[in-house]
C-alpha cells in the first residue's frame, strides 16, 4: 500500500510544516522571490538533517507507486519537490514560519534519496523478506495490513516526552484550575480519569495488536514484543529530550496503576476469540475517548522547559505531531476494530449457516 503510506507521510509533513494554520497574514513580497535569495549564512546542522530525513520516507513511498522503476524515480522527485515548494509558498502567509530555499533543496534531496533507496536491489530484497515474514506470522487479511500500518503510526503519539506512557490526559503545571467535580472528592475524580484512560488506551491498543496474529500461540509474543518496543522507544525519547532529574516524567503513579490494571485485564482477554477481542477493542477505545472528553482541566499553553535538554523551538514540531496523532489515532483504531468485529461476525454466521 505505497499510496496510503505516501498519503500518511504527506499528512505528517503538513502537520509538522504548517500546523497550526492560524494568524494568516498577507505577503507583500513577490511569491517566488525566496527561491533566488542567497543561501542562509547561518544554519543548524540538526535542522538540515531533519529537513532531509523528513522527506526520505515520502520519496520512498512515492517511488513504489508506478510500476516502472524509472518512472517511479521521476515521479518521486517531481512530487516530493512540488510538495516542498507548495509548503514553502504557504509558509509565507504564516507569521510563525519562514520560507527557505535551503529547506526546499534539503526536502528535494531527501525525497530523491528515499526514491533511490526504494529502487535499490537491497531494498527490494528486504521487502521480499518482510513480505514473507508478514504472511508467515500475521493474519492474512486486508484489515491486518491496515492494522500493522496503524500500529506503526501509534509510535507518533509517544513523541512528546512530557506526555505519560499510554497517557491520554496530562495534569497541567502551574496555578490550580477550578473545575466542577461530579464526585465529592475532586482528586479522586481526576485520578479515575487519568488512570482509567491510560488503562483503556493500553488495553485497546494491545487488543488491536493481538488481532494481527495469525496463530493463537503467537498473540502473547506479539503483544509482549510491541509493549517492549514501545517501552524502549519511550525511554529513548525521554533520554534524548529530558534532563537527568526529569527522566521519569513520562510515567507517574496514577498512570502506572492504570497500566498495571490494564495488563491484568489483558491476561484474561487475550484468551478470547477474535470476535470478542475485536468487540472489546471497540468498547475500550470508545471508553478511553469518553473519559478523555470528561477531563476538566485545560492544557498548559506556556509550560516550563527547564527540564528539557533542547530549546522549545526544537520540540514544537514533535509536540504538535504527537498531539494530532493522539487525537486521530484512537478513532482510526476504533474503526478498524469495528470492521474486524463485523467481518468476523458475518464470516461466523455464514459458516454456521
Amino acid at each position: 500500500m505505497p499510496w496510503l503510506f505516501a498519503a500518511i507521510c504527506l499528512g505528517v509533513i503538513a502537520v509538522v510544516s504548517l500546523y497550526p494554520l492560524d494568524s494568516w497574514q498577507d505577503n507583500t513580497e513577490p511569491l517566488f522571490d525566496f527561491l533566488f535569495y542567497p543561501l542562509p549564512y547561518y544554519t543548524r546542522r540538526f535542522d538540515t538533517i531533519v529537513n532531509v530525513l523528513a522527506y526520505f520516507p515520502y520519496g520512498f513511498a512515492l517511488a513504489l507507486i508506478p510500476r516502472q522503476r524509472w518512472l517511479g524515480l521521476l515521479f518521486a522527485i517531481i512530487v516530493a519537490s512540488a510538495t516542498s515548494l507548495t509548503v514553502e509558498l504557504i509558509q509565507q502567509f504564516l507569521p510563525s514560519r519562514i520560507s527557505s530555499n535551503l529547506d526546499l533543496l534539503c526536502n528535494s534531496l531527501g525525497g530523491t534519496l528515499g526514491a533511490l533507496f526504494a529502487l535499490n536491489p537491497l531494498s527490494r530484497y528486504i521487502g521480499q523478506r518482510l513480505h514473507r515474514w508478514r504472511h508467515r506470522h500475521f493474519h492474512p487479511s486486508r484489515v491486518t495490513d491496515y492494522a500493522l500500518l496503524l500500529m506503526t503510526l501509534w509510535f507518533l503519539t509517544q513523541l512528546d516526552p512530557s506526555v505519560p506512557f499510554f497517557g491520554v490526559v496530562v495534569i497541567p503545571k502551574g496555578l490550580p484550575q477550578p473545575f466542577i467535580s461530579p464526585l465529592d472528592n475532586p482528586a479522586l475524580f481526576l485520578f479515575l480519569i487519568e488512570a482509567g484512560s491510560a488503562m483503556l488506551n493500553l488495553v485497546g491498543t494491545l487488543l488491536l495488536v493481538s488481532l494481527c496474529a495469525k496463530r493463537l500461540q503467537s498473540k502473547s509474543r506479539l503483544v509482549l514484543g510491541f509493549l517492549c518496543l514501545a517501552t524502549v522507544i519511550k525511554l529513548a525519547i525521554a533520554g534524548a529530550f529530558l534532563r537527568e532529574f526529569a527522566f521519569f516524567e513520562w510515567i507517574n503513579p496514577r498512570v502506572l496503576l492504570g497500566l498495571l490494571a490494564g495488563l491484568l485485564l489483558l491476561l484474561w482477554w487475550l484468551r478470547l476469540p477474535y470476535t470478542a477481542r475485536a468487540g472489546l477493542g471497540v468498547i475500550t477505545l470508545g471508553g478511553m475517548l469518553y473519559l478523555a472528553a470528561q477531563w476538566p482541566l485545560q492544557p498548559d499553553r506556556s509550560p516550563s522547559f527547564s527540564h528539557l535538554r533542547w530549546s522549545h523551538g526544537h520540540l514544537t514540531n514533535l509536540s504538535l505531531l504527537a498531539e494530532v496523532a493522539s487525537h486521530v489515532w484512537p478513532w482510526l483504531a476504533l474503526t478498524l476494530c469495528l470492521i474486524g468485529f463485523i467481518r468476523q461476525s458475518l464470516f461466523a454466521s455464514r459458516y454456521e449457516g
